[in-house]
């Protein structure tokens, strides 16, 4: 007796593709968590290597941590800062996380444009110079006007040294709100930072308003 092969039928593989789309919808969120879980990891990673460059910086500059202009990027771009920790760090990749391109910033991105222009994708929180060229307004809230500013204790320097408060910020993840994104999830806050004295910390919630 000859047997026919039956394929599938219609119904068959349209169950079969749903199924499929069911899988896909549950499992793509998990692997993009997990995606996300990676590169905070690798940005810890990066400012804890800036954190100790700037500890290997101070002890061949009487205890004096290297000093910026301003904390963000701005008119005046992080150049001296990248060169005063370019001796010690191996691979200038560790200024950007790898999170930063999904904030829509383009000035915070490990493109070669930035790395010439001196742009870099951290705060740094040793300058000597009012922390930021943006005027804050009293209108819709900038970064500078919403978080930074009312956290730093006001648009003063912020010079620091090995002699400082061990739990002073040294080195943080962008937490900027113009676009409602945080660096590592899509709430307010969740940054990395790196302490003054070397440890480095994730900060799940919004970055507090308290001088640190």
């Amino acid at each position: 007796m000859l047997h026919r092969n039956r394929g599938f039928t219609l119904i068959e593989l349209l169950v079969v593709i749903a199924i499929l789309a069911i899988l896909a919808a549950i499992l793509f969120p998990v692997f993009g968590r997990a995606r996300e879980a990676a590169r905070k990891t690798s940005c810890c990673c990066n400012v804890r290597q800036l954190g100790l460059a700037c500890h290997m910086y101070a002890q061949d500059y009487d205890e004096l941590l290297p000093c910026d202009y301003h904390a963000c990027n701005g008119s005046t771009t992080h150049t001296r800062l990248v060169g005063q920790v370019q001796p010690y760090v191996r691979n200038m990749s560790v200024l950007y996380c790898p999170s930063a391109p999904k904030m829509t910033l383009p000035d915070i991105v490990a493109t070669d444009a930035n790395k010439a222009a001196g742009n870099i994708g951290y705060y740094y929180f040793s300058y000597d110079q009012v922390p930021a060229t943006v005027t804050p307004n009293t209108g819709a809230p900038t970064w500078v006007s919403y978080n930074f500013l009312k956290r730093f204790a006001g648009n003063t320097p912020r010079v620091l040294s090995e002699m400082c408060e061990s739990d002073r910020w040294l080195w943080s993840d962008v937490f900027c709100k113009p676009v409602n994104l945080h660096i590592h999830r899509s709430s307010l806050g969740s940054i990395n930072v790196c302490y003054l004295d070397g440890h480095v910390k994730f900060q799940p919630g919004q970055a507090s308003r308290v001088f640190q």
